[in-house]
């Protein structure tokens, strides 16, 4: 694991050893941590990547309060067993047996919070019928692989960012650390077929050339996370990958420079198939991102050539 704490200087770091700090306050809500109150916290969850993944692999170890910690765990339960999950084709984003096998022994034993259900019995169904003219009459039946919330995807990335802020900030002496100011704008998420839609893009070559603060990549890249900071602004783009299928962008800081930023995205664009009082229907097709396109975890020194930094 390297550290990128500037463009022209970054630290070695073992990739085998994790990163661990005995904090005082906890890393997610700033509680004074007590006996009572204390419990250790894995911020790449053992159980929210694959099985075995982090064996052997860096993470980040710190204090956070039991609360936290388990809100957290409630979090990564139906998010890690979902962003496991094949798409609506039955096709996995990787080929990897063993997270596979996993993702299918989490489809039985997670229970989505959408659903109420197993994960393995929450696909979205949905049905639409009308009459288009007079004596035509028309349906159409959906089904898709399950889904998450966007509020509680949103959730857990501002939880591992926290962490990742909160270590960058630490200091040994008082044993604790920061936390950024001002707020937490999430953009967009998709799945990993639609990685390549214009907003995700257009976010990702907008902030390419910012300054990197972190790029955290563990678990034999099932979690990817990275920051950069804007040029002249308290103001830091964000990016999340989980488990290979699912992406999260946004910013957090100033909410002004985020906000010109994103009103200069590309917005993305639907087709109205069928509309109807109180009913339509519209669509927009996936984008897949090719892999030689794909910089949004990369970071390039002034040579040009990608730097493959770790955390700052």
């Amino acid at each position: 694991m390297e550290s990128s704490i500037a463009r022209s200087r970054r630290t070695e770091m073992s990739p085998q050893r994790p990163i661990t700090l005995d904090n005082r306050t906890c890393v997610y809500c700033g509680d004074v941590l007590s006996a009572s109150t204390i419990s250790r916290e894995h911020v790449i969850g053992r159980r929210f990547v694959p099985k075995g993944k982090l064996h052997g692999q860096w993470n980040l170890i710190l204090n956070a309060c039991q609360s936290c910690n388990s809100r957290k765990a409630d979090l990564e339960d139906d998010i890690s067993a979902i962003t496991l999950q094949p798409d609506a084709w039955g096709r996995y984003a990787h080929d990897d047996i063993g997270a596979i096998e996993d993702a299918r022994r989490k489809a039985n034993n997670a229970g989505s919070r959408r659903t109420r259900k197993a994960v393995k019995d929450s696909r979205e169904e949905m049905k639409l019928g009308g009459t288009l003219w007079p004596g035509v009459d028309i349906s159409f039946r959906f089904s898709g692989p399950p889904q998450i919330d966007d509020s509680r995807a949103f959730e857990l990335a501002r939880l591992h960012l926290t962490a990742f802020f909160y270590m960058q900030t630490y200091n040994q002496e008082t044993r604790r650390g920061g936390y950024w100011l001002h707020g937490y704008h999430p953009v967009a998420t998709a799945t990993r077929s639609d990685w390549g839609n214009a907003l995700m893009t257009g976010f990702m070559r907008t902030v390419e050339p910012w300054d990197c603060r972190v790029l955290a990549i563990s678990a034999d890249g099932f979690f990817k996370l990275i920051t950069r900071k804007h040029p002249s602004a308290e103001t830091w783009a964000w990016a999340l990958e989980w488990n290979r299928n699912r992406r999260l962008i946004g910013f957090f800081g100033e909410l002004e420079p985020a906000q010109a930023i994103f009103d200069s995205l590309p917005r993305l664009t639907t087709h109205t198939v069928y509309q109807a009082p109180n009913e339509s229907l519209d669509y927009r097709t996936d984008v897949a991102l090719k892999p030689d396109e794909d910089s949004l975890f990369l970071v390039f020194d002034e040579t040009e050539q990608p730097v493959h930094a770790r955390a700052d």
